[in-house]
């Protein structure tokens, strides 16, 4: 019999230090965790390991040959990535969205934390449709079109120097150094979507998430 060395209550944070680590980025049954513990002179009665398993927050199960199995909902940056998505997803914020975004928001708390193509795609479609949406709401689309082009609209980068230019009651759509940063994002998203050989990994999109979710928040006021 193998000797338990582990207290009951230490299941859970076992599992979250795998997790952490990356054992669950593939599917792996109740046997394969007891054993990778064991190796390392760690083991849990059967029906506590059994337990931790099905309670853990960060994984999700199947069944496959009548045995579970598990793998992680999304990698374990996710201490960053809840503490973001707490000011991504504000109420207020999204309130001020309004349906025209019900969509590409969805998709984003699906993807977030763990997609970084999809994730920084959407960021990168999001702000674009922000913009277009203030200026026009502000009867200012036509800022926003190329020249000649019968209604046309210019790039993403050349509609972030646009806001940065543009002010409603004195209060440009973008501040300069928001527009500045936020670049950031608008090549993440130009990658994922347009690079065929491009992996955005969320350790790249997270230390921009401040900028885009400042851009938001500055356009999110003249909606």
């Amino acid at each position: 019999m193998k000797k338990e060395t582990k207290k009951d209550e230490n299941a859970p944070e076992v599992l979250r230090a795998l997790w952490q680590n990356g054992f669950f980025k593939s599917w792996s049954d109740q046997k394969g965790v007891d054993d990778y513990l064991s190796v390392r002179g760690t083991h849990f009665r059967y029906n506590t390991l059994r337990m931790a398993l099905a309670r853990a927050p960060h994984l999700i199960s199947r069944k496959k040959n009548k045995v579970l199995e598990y793998i992680q909902t999304k990698p374990a940056i996710s201490k960053k990535v809840d503490l973001i998505e707490g000011d991504l997803f504000e109420d207020g914020l999204i309130k001020k969205f309004g349906k025209s975004f019900e969509i590409e928001l969805a998709d984003l708390r699906h993807n977030f934390g763990k997609s970084g193509n999809c994730t920084a795609f959407l960021l990168r479609k999001i702000l674009e449709k922000l913009i277009y949406i203030t200026f026009t709401k502000h009867s200012m689309e036509s800022k926003l079109e190329e020249t000649g082009m019968d209604g046309r609209l210019i790039g993403l980068e050349a509609m972030i120097k646009m806001s940065a230019r543009q002010k409603v009651n004195g209060t440009p759509f973008l501040t300069s150094h928001t527009a500045q940063e936020v670049r950031g994002i608008k090549f993440l998203g130009d990658a994922s979507a347009h690079n065929p050989l491009a992996e955005v990994d969320m350790k790249t999109i997270i230390p921009q998430m401040p900028y885009i979710i400042t851009a938001y928040k500055e356009l999110a006021r003249l909606l």
